[in-house]
């Protein structure tokens, strides 16, 4: 029979299993939770309780590769730089101090180089000479005239001391000698003003020079003081070189300087150092005179640099060495028997070369950083680097 239909125990009025032990089941089931519960936080606090383990010792920072070098005493040697345009040394104005006579001949051309004496421009001599002719002889005549005077005045002299001439005739004959000489004088002043003015009629080179301009036309009419050609005497170019003022101290005529023009380099020397300083742009001028054959032309722009005087040695570190901390100039030092750089603030003074001049802070031999002193502080580690 299928157990559906079989009859229910209770309904049946059968006895029901005992109920003691189903509880008991139930105790001990319990009692095994709360043991677990207890082990558990037990086990939490020991942990939380347990002291940590000992933290790892800190490592410590990288080290940064430098390289070092060592104050050392040398000649710095800082030329002054300038820029300037290329002038004449001494640049001729050549006219005529005659007017009204007309160029007949002009014998040069710009850019030629000419000697002294060399007959630049001939004017019209007809108008001159015919002058100097008239003039001659009109001292002539005075000359004439003033013997005839004297010869009186000698015959007046001789009969005036046998007083067999009144002394109001002496006297007269004493004024017109007088009057002869001076009319003399006058008309000999006169030809020479003629023969000087003949001699206007030609432009003669004053020096040896190239000539730079060229202002006057074949068959023109000169006017007195008309400009007509500029020379550069002896041919003689200068650069006019624009210098700081902070360095005019340090030059002085003679030394020796490099005049650059694109790619080009010209020895060339100090003539002179203007005594005043422009006030606007604290620039100096100095002169420096180009040898001959330079191939440079007035108003050209050029480039200098010159040469500083001799000095003693001094104390240097290069220049990548020093870097600025609080707007003052540092170096880093690396002491014997350490791997840790210390900071030392400098006093500086020139520079040149690469290098600067140590004034104060730093002592001859001591090793400074000199590659990587950009990145350092105080007491950083440092790692030499190896040499090459």
């Amino acid at each position: 029979m299928p157990d559906h239909l079989l009859p229910d125990p209770i309904a049946l009025g059968e006895p029901a299993a005992p109920r003691p032990a189903r509880r008991r089941r139930w105790l001990l089931l319990g009692a095994a939770a709360l043991l677990l519960a207890a082990g558990g936080l037990w086990l939490g606090r020991h942990r939380a309780a347990a002291p940590p383990p000992p933290a790892a010792a800190a490592e410590p920072p990288p080290a940064l590769t430098v390289g070092l070098v060592p104050a050392r005493r040398q000649v710095l040697r800082r030329p002054a730089i300038g820029d300037g345009s290329v002038t004449a040394w001494q640049e001729l104005i050549l006219g005529t101090e005659t007017g009204g006579l007309r160029v007949v001949e002009v014998g040069f051309e710009e850019g030629d180089a000419v000697r002294q004496g060399q007959v630049l421009v001939r004017l019209d001599p007809a108008l001159p000479t015919a002058q100097l002719a008239q003039a001659a002889a009109a001292e002539s005549e005075a000359e004439a005239a003033l013997r005839i005077a004297e010869a009186d005045l000698r015959r007046s002299s001789e009969l005036a001391r046998t007083e067999n001439v009144a002394r109001q005739i002496l006297e007269q004959r004493q004024s017109a000698a007088r009057q002869a000489a001076a009319r003399l004088e006058a008309a000999r002043a006169r030809r020479e003003e003629a023969a000087a003015r003949l001699a206007q009629t030609r432009i003669l080179a004053p020096s040896d020079g190239i000539v730079s301009r060229r202002s006057v036309l074949l068959g023109a009419v000169v006017q007195p003081g008309q400009e007509m050609l500029r020379l550069i005497r002896d041919g003689r170019l200068e650069l006019d070189a624009r210098v700081p003022e902070l360095d005019l101290a340090g030059i002085a005529p003679g030394q020796a300087a490099r005049v650059f023009h694109g790619e080009r380099e010209i020895p060339a020397q100090v003539r002179a150092v203007a005594p005043v300083v422009a006030g606007d742009t604290r620039l100096g001028i100095v002169h420096l005179m180009l040898p001959a054959g330079s191939g440079l032309r007035p108003g050209m722009f050029a480039r200098a640099e010159i040469a500083p005087p001799e000095t003693p040695a001094a104390l240097t570190v290069p220049q990548e060495a020093v870097v600025f901390r609080a707007g003052a100039p540092v170096v880093f030092v690396l002491p014997a028997g350490t791997d840790h750089v210390a900071q030392r603030r400098l006093v500086t003074g020139q520079r040149g070369d690469g290098q600067v001049e140590v004034l104060d802070g730093l002592a001859e031999g001591e090793r400074v950083v000199a590659a990587g002193a950009g990145f350092l502080t105080e007491g950083d580690r440092v790692r030499v680097a190896a040499g090459p």
